[in-house]
């Protein structure tokens, strides 16, 4: 069997159809001049990490000439006439859909295209189903990207700690200028602690608040410390050490193991190596909480404070840059966007125009995970 493809970019619209219908060999037609040698690489990587046996080939074609892409479609079709063959619609421009299907006609090809809603493959002509659309993984999308997935940044929690962690994570956020205070406080000192696990806090000044000293029972109640004579407090463990210093992972843990409950697959703390993907700049690689959803990647940017404007770019070029198209940004915050004066909804109407999803950790209190996840994703376009 062969499947005609026309190449451009949406890593899930090449790589579900091909994965749902296994070809044995693949024809990609693509823009001569956006081809690029190293694209070739990534997306045949991705193809022969599933299809280790499939022959996959690259054609560059003008893509604006009808006779070109036609005229090479047709010496594919006449060398593979006798095959089953598929010449699938979903990405290219409209000369080399009309191409594609005037190919079909001719030649008895079965043209398809991919319904992203339904999660099926059809036939273009009739609307039959031709497959069911099997779904991608993480990866799979860093393959076809050429990025890689370096070793996460943070210590990942362990599922018996999930519990604590979210009841804890919530006692933070009604209150995160305590949870600043005491941060500080246990930030500086570990700097001195050489990986000492115990803290002196002395309840003088700002530590002295009730805010913070709760906040300080609470760590002990959950878990996380226990307090010791003279205003010592001994962490219970290295990891705990490094959570109970780090301002934002709470946040960040948090929507990680919402996360788990509505993604196919999630990560918390993704490094990305771009120096395999291009030649920007290395800085923005850090991806908070990374889902992966009926094989559409979701980007979720933690913020424990206020929004700022940057933040809403950071987040669209950051999925820019991990994928031509298909790829899904959200923010997450403990503080209300929605609800809030003027200049916060303003926000949140810029957030919609440029479809980035909003979450707003005190909606965990009334909604499923999947109700709000779903909420994010429909801001920009359904999901």
């Amino acid at each position: 069997m062969i499947q005609i493809d026309f190449f451009d970019k949406d890593v899930v619209g090449t790589l579900v159809p091909i994965f749902s219908l296994n070809p044995d060999k693949i024809y990609f037609f693509t823009d001569r001049r956006e081809m690029v040698g190293m694209d070739i690489k990534y997306m045949t990587n991705a193809i022969k990490r599933r299809l280790p046996n499939t022959f996959v080939d690259f054609i560059s074609v003008d893509i604006d000439d009808m006779d070109d892409i036609y005229g090479k479609l047709t010496t594919i079709a006449k060398k593979d006439q006798d095959e089953i063959a598929y010449v699938d619609l979903t990405g290219g421009t409209e000369l080399m859909s009309i191409c594609g299907y005037r190919i079909s006609e001719e030649f008895g090809f079965t043209p398809i295209y991919l319904d992203t809603k339904r999660r099926r493959l059809n036939n273009a002509i009739t609307g039959e189903l031709v497959a069911e659309a099997v779904s991608i993984d993480l990866t799979d999308f860093f393959n076809a990207i050429g990025a890689k997935q370096l070793s996460p940044s943070h210590d990942m929690p362990k599922e018996e700690e999930f519990d604590r962690i979210l009841s804890m994570s919530e006692i933070l956020f009604d209150d995160v200028e305590a949870w600043q205070v005491l941060y500080q406080h246990l930030s500086t000192a570990a700097k001195t602690a050489n990986q000492k696990l115990q803290v002196r806090v002395r309840p003088n000044g700002k530590l002295g608040t009730n805010a913070v000293r709760r906040i300080m029972r609470e760590f002990e109640a959950h878990g996380f410390w226990e307090a010791e004579d003279d205003d010592i407090y001994r962490y219970g463990n290295i990891r705990y050490m490094h959570y109970m210093t780090t301002f934002g992972i709470w946040l960040e843990m948090y929507i990680y193991i919402k996360a788990l409950d509505f993604f196919d697959e999630a990560a918390l703390g993704v490094v990305v190596d771009w120096r395999a993907a291009d030649d920007l700049d290395t800085e923005d690689n850090e991806i908070d909480v990374l889902g992966i959803k009926r094989s559409v990647p979701v980007l979720i940017s933690c913020k424990m404070r206020k929004l700022a404007s940057g933040d809403l770019y950071e987040a669209g070029y950051i999925a820019k840059r991990l994928s031509e198209s298909g790829t899904k940004s959200v923010i997450a915050t403990t503080y209300p966007v929605k609800e809030e004066g003027s200049q916060p909804k303003r926000m949140y109407q810029r957030m919609k125009k440029l479809r980035i999803g909003l979450i707003e950790t005190r909606s965990f209190k009334e909604k499923t995970p999947a109700e709000i996840f779903n909420q994010a994703m429909q801001m920009g376009e359904d999901f």
